[in-house]
């Protein structure tokens, strides 16, 4: 029988999902964390100037922590998309473990 998927694939496609769910998250802990580093001002009313480095980075820092508010959508979408994985998982296994009693 010809194996669909490698355990390392199933790895890749299990990173991707967790990093398609906690991507606004850490979008919202990166901004956090470089704003208190720079000393700014953060909050989701608006852009406030945040000098790093000579550069002025509010309105990047105010957009990736506004962007958190896309974990609302990605969270349940990779919950759903980890069961899938799960039960994929669960049946590549099952497979795998039935083939290789047939075989020896």
């Amino acid at each position: 029988m010809k194996r669909i998927l490698s355990a390392r694939g199933m790895a890749w496609i299990l990173l991707a999902i967790v990093l398609f769910a906690l991507l606004p998250i850490i979008s919202v802990l990166a901004s956090s964390g470089i704003a208190a580093l720079g000393d700014c001002h953060l909050n989701e009313a608006r852009a406030h100037s945040c000098m790093i480095i000579g550069m002025d980075f509010g309105g990047v820092l105010a957009f990736m922590f506004v962007a958190g508010w896309l974990a609302l959508a990605t969270v349940p979408i990779g919950a759903v998309a980890f069961v899938i994985w799960m039960a994929a998982a669960i049946v590549l296994y099952i497979r795998s473990r039935n083939s290789a009693r047939r075989m020896g």
